[in-house]
């Protein structure tokens, strides 16, 4: 029987190999739609959120506002998403998706889904539901790690 060493190893190699692969096509997934993978964090967001302050964004893209700026002005050249003035402060400007961006979104989903259907073809239903479970479980431990290093100051 493998220690735990070991069997931390091999998913770690597994899901190095897993992810060197299926990164490359999410990409051209993305690319053929015309959406980068940042400009994708912001329509996820605002499908989230409904709408966001630019400085909302750049604080969960750990980016400068600036940088959501040039984002949104080529999302908006795109008719992705629309520009407000926020009803409180009219100096702020909140981004929301258009119903082209709501389709777009749910078109490059639509692509990523395809790819991971290939992937997960080869396993069983049982074998879904035990993935299905523990991608959840670690997700939640890596949100829940990113939290505490935030509170630490670390992230």
């Amino acid at each position: 029987m493998k220690s735990a060493d070991q069997l931390m190893s091999d998913i770690q190699l597994s899901l190095q190999a897993l992810f060197q692969k299926i990164q490359p096509e999410m990409l051209e997934s993305m690319e053929k739609q015309g959406v980068t993978p940042a400009q994708l964090f912001v329509l996820a967001s605002l499908k989230k959120h409904g709408s966001l302050k630019v400085s909302e964004i750049a604080e969960r893209m750990e980016v400068k506002p600036s940088a959501v700026t040039l984002m949104a002005d080529r999302l908006e050249q795109k008719n992705l998403i629309a520009r407000t003035h926020n009803t409180k402060d009219r100096r702020v400007i909140d981004l929301s998706l258009t119903d082209e961006g709501d389709i777009k979104f749910e078109e490059v989903l639509a692509g990523r889904k395809a790819i991971m259907a290939r992937y997960l073809s080869f396993l069983t239903e049982e074998e879904m539901l035990q993935a299905a479970h523990i991608t959840a479980k670690l997700a939640q431990a890596a949100e829940t790690d990113e939290k505490q290093n935030m509170k630490r100051g670390n992230g």
